[in-house]
């Protein structure tokens, strides 16, 4: 059964009275939504307070659910709109990590068909506090998209229900929002590749 699939029958069991299938559903979304508020908020508490909520709303919607996109995609909504309310009610948008796709999409190759020798590993540290400081200077709605884009790695048909937005808007949004990132990277990009000549 996919995922897709078991998600669905857990909804159709919760809706018929079982509630038991929402603690399922629970475990199994948990710690993605956790993440995901984590990544927005960067502080253990918070993502913790904020997925209680995710969670909460989602229970008392549920029964509304009428399938017309997945419960990822649904749950995914969810956890976006509480995200931003939460930043609302903070006015505040703390730093955030990116993971490792983040550094390709940025031109920042990786190997890891290898362990990191400790220089490398500095190096990359030095590379994400980077990345971090790039994203906190794209706007909102183009960080919005990247977070869901290259944290999540949501489709850009996702993004644009979760977000609901237009495809194209998404696509556009996508487009900016990586070439601000290459143009904010390029000076250390530059850096370090000047740095790697050197040691030659």
């Amino acid at each position: 059964m996919s995922v897709k699939d078991a998600d669905q029958f857990l909804v159709e069991q919760f809706q018929s009275g079982d509630r038991g299938a929402f603690d399922a559903l629970v475990q199994r979304h948990y710690r993605r939504i956790y993440d995901y508020a984590y990544y927005f908020t960067h502080d253990v508490e918070e993502a913790y307070d904020i997925t209680q909520e995710v969670f909460l709303r989602a229970f008392k919607a549920l029964n509304g659910f009428k399938g017309d996109s997945s419960f990822y995609t649904w749950l995914y909504k969810i956890a976006t709109n509480a995200c931003i309310d939460h930043r609302r009610r903070r006015r505040v948008y703390r730093r955030v990590a990116l993971y490792e796709d983040l550094n390709v999409e940025a031109g920042l190759d990786r190997m890891p068909d290898r362990e990191r020798l400790p220089d490398e590993q500095v190096l990359d540290l030095e590379i994400d506090e980077q990345i971090k400081q790039a994203v906190r200077q794209l706007p909102e709605k183009q960080r919005q998209v990247f977070i869901l884009r290259h944290f999540e790695g949501l489709s850009l048909q996702e993004i644009a229900d979760i977000l609901n937005r237009e495809l194209g808007t998404v696509k556009a949004h996508l487009f900016h929002a990586t070439r601000k990132m290459r143009r904010l990277l390029a000076p250390y990009l530059e850096e370090v590749a000047v740095g790697g000549h050197e040691e030659g």
